[in-house]
């Protein structure tokens, strides 16, 4: 019997972890799909996150410097497309076979 794939967040602040769990590797295609569904719904807190800060009166400079993306953006495009390209630098680092 196979475990059914499982993904959880442990830890917190510098020390958050995700964990996967379960039968991964049997499918890999699948194992895209899951860890897509996980990304929205982590995605889906983060911009609850920055609405949040924003209604709390938060700068869009103060937030690109604390998640580290962005020393200066004074508008959301400007968050957005830092945010952008260090999701595209992630995934040039992290989709690449490793050597």
């Amino acid at each position: 019997m196979v475990t059914p794939r499982r993904l959880r967040l442990t830890g917190r602040g510098r020390r958050l972890r995700l964990r996967m769990r379960g039968g991964w590797q049997r499918d890999p295609l699948g194992d895209v799909a899951e860890c897509w569904r996980a990304s929205i719904a982590v995605d889906k807190a983060f911009g609850a996150g920055i609405r949040q800060a924003r209604a709390s009166g938060v700068s869009w400079e103060r937030i690109g410097r604390r998640l580290g993306v962005v020393e200066n953006a004074s508008s959301e495009a400007q968050l957005l497309e830092a945010v952008g390209t260090a999701r595209r630098r992630m995934g040039e680092r992290f989709w690449n076979e490793a050597t």
